[in-house]
This record gives structure tokens, C-alpha cells and sequence, in this order.
């Protein structure tokens, strides 16, 4: 997907990052308006959905129309959105689930089907599937950081492929395959001879101590990948698609 080529210097923590304007967006200056709008073109530089296509105006002036009505919300009439004053996006996989959620906004309004040509590769088809995907909660949520289960499911893979065969072991008999042996963790460690499980397993990020805070477990293996492969910041605002991505990781937790 083209926004996994999206850097997000724009969603920095501090003043004038988009998350701080978009919370601020009722009650912007001129200037802090001029720079929204710079961050959001920019973030969505790279990003060209399928829906695109099937739209007659271009993507500058679509892009327009997004902040004018969504960002800004300075259209009354079409000021509803899924990216309420609350959800600013904190990456740009986020803001650009949100543009998406636009265009197909566009695409099903009536006011735009005089202008829509819904024959592009089965167009109506797709964008029927990806709005009633967006009532699933479990495609919702992964949705607003620019990912689906395919593309998780995936990413699990290559990532227990990288693994050594302790640490394979590890999580196989914490979230996968093994996890419901006899003796738990200790046992698979016992049976195949893995040093230092508690280290380790700590290490990888499926055990943590009490006291641990979300900047300690982005730090784990499994943090980071979490981190800098899917982008997913690791706070306690995104439990739950963390929680949805490591189902999908025990999915693939296979020895």
C-alpha cells in the first residue's frame, strides 16, 4: 500500500503538529490554518487509492474538498465524519484511512453519482466491500492505521520467519502453537532446552513485569515491530489494535 512509504515527521509530538492543530482545528489562526493544510497535502503526497480513479476531479482538488470538510469541518453539510474532533490521526496510516473514508463517502453520495463512473475494474463492487468493511470492528480498527488483516497476517509471518529457534519457541508457547502444553513456557523451554526463557521471553515481549510502561514494551522485539513495521504507536490509546495484532501474530506463531 502506498502509504507504508509515508513518513510522519508531521505527527511529531509539540506545537503545530497536525495532531495538536486537528485538536485545535475549531479555533485556528490563519497562519496554523495555512499549516494544516501544508501537513495534510504533504502526508498524502504518496497515497493513491483505487477509489481515485473512479472520481472525476483530481487529486489536488479532492484533497482540497477532504480539509475544507473534514479536516476543518468548514462545510456544515457534509461536516459529519468516522474522524470526529476526538480521533486526531497519530500517524499518516491514520490520515489516510480518513481520506479513504472520504472518497468513498463520495463515491456513494448521491450528489456525486452524476459525476462517478462506477465501472472502473468493478469499482461499485470494491467500494461496497470496503464501506461495509468499515462496520467491522475488527477491519475498523485496523483501518485507521493504514493496514488490513491480509497485510498483518503477512507482516506476522516475515517477523516470526526472522526469529531464532529459541525465541520461535518462545512464542509459539506463549501466544501460538504451544501455548497450551503442559507446564506452559517452562515446559516447552524444558523439553527443548532453551536458556535463560525468562530473559528472553522478556526480551521478545510476551511476558512483561508489572511495573512496565508502554515506552518498555516498544522496546521488546515485538514492540518495535509493532513500532516500525505496522507503525503503530504503542500507547494506551491503540490497546486495542495492538490486542488485534497480536491475535493475528499467534495466528502465525508456528514453530
Amino acid at each position: 500500500m502506498d502509504a507504508l512509504n509515508i513518513s510522519d515527521p508531521a505527527f511529531a509530538p509539540g506545537a503545530l503538529s497536525l495532531p495538536d492543530l486537528w485538536h485545535r482545528r475549531a479555533s485556528l489562526s490563519n497562519v496554523e490554518m495555512e499549516r494544516i493544510y501544508v501537513l495534510v497535502r504533504a502526508a498524502l503526497h504518496g497515497y493513491h487509492p483505487a477509489e481515485l480513479r473512479a472520481l472525476h476531479e483530481d487529486k489536488e482538488e479532492l484533497i482540497a474538498q477532504f480539509i475544507f470538510s473534514r479536516v476543518l469541518r468548514l462545510d456544515p453539510e457534509r461536516a459529519e465524519s468516522h474522524a470526529c474532533a476526538q480521533s486526531a490521526p497519530s500517524s499518516g496510516f491514520a490520515l489516510c484511512a480518513y481520506f479513504r473514508r472520504y472518497l468513498i463517502d463520495c463515491l456513494r453520495s448521491a450528489s456525486h453519482q452524476r459525476n462517478v463512473s462506477l465501472e472502473v475494474d468493478g469499482m461499485a463492487d470494491q467500494i461496497d466491500a470496503r464501506a461495509h468493511s468499515i462496520d467491522d470492528p475488527v477491519e475498523s480498527a485496523l483501518t485507521e492505521h493504514g493496514l488490513d488483516e491480509a497485510t498483518v497476517r503477512m507482516a506476522s509471518r516475515a517477523f516470526v520467519a526472522a526469529l531464532d529457534d529459541a525465541d520461535r519457541l518462545i512464542l509459539a508457547g506463549t501466544l501460538g502453537a504451544y501455548r497450551d502444553r503442559d507446564g506452559g513456557l517452562k515446559g516447552v523451554a524444558d523439553e527443548h532446552g532453551v536458556p535463560s526463557y525468562h530473559y528472553r521471553a522478556r526480551k521478545l515481549g510476551v511476558t512483561m513485569k508489572k511495573t512496565a510502561l508502554p515506552a518498555d514494551y516498544a522496546r521488546t522485539k515485538i514492540g518495535q515491530w509493532i513500532g516500525q513495521t505496522l507503525r503503530i504507536d504503542i500507547t494506551h490509546e491503540n490497546c486495542e489494535v495492538i490486542l488485534i495484532v497480536l491475535n493475528l501474530l499467534a495466528i502465525e506463531a508456528n514453530v
